[in-house]
């Protein structure tokens, strides 16, 4: 059994000054975020603050994104610890967390 890639694409082209060009997906759905993967993004942001999505709708738009060469990023509805550890147990390994109104 071989270690999972835990290379982060959407880290790596940032830490190298490269333009990224991503999308907000808000309709909770899989098959529409599957379509979207496919038209060249690199990153694709699945917003659970401001749409329908929760951890389990979120986990069927991951999977979908799976296959596509594009960066999943996920904007939980709220910066709460247990949600956050949900979300990275999903794989998810870049997260826009909503609200943080300082560094500590």
């Amino acid at each position: 059994m071989t270690a999972p890639d835990l290379h982060n694409p959407f880290k790596a082209a940032l830490a190298r000054g490269e333009f990224q060009l991503g999308l907000w997906l808000a309709l909770a759905d899989p098959y529409s975020a599957e379509i979207i993967a496919g038209a060249g993004f690199d990153w694709l942001l699945i917003d659970s603050e401001h749409a329908p999505n929760d951890v389990r709708s979120t986990l069927a738009v991951v999977q979908a994104l799976a296959a596509y060469p594009v960066t999943p990023i996920v904007r939980p509805p709220v910066g709460q610890t247990h949600l956050i550890k949900q979300y990275l147990d999903l794989g998810v390994q870049t997260l826009l967390i909503p609200m943080v109104e300082s560094g500590a």
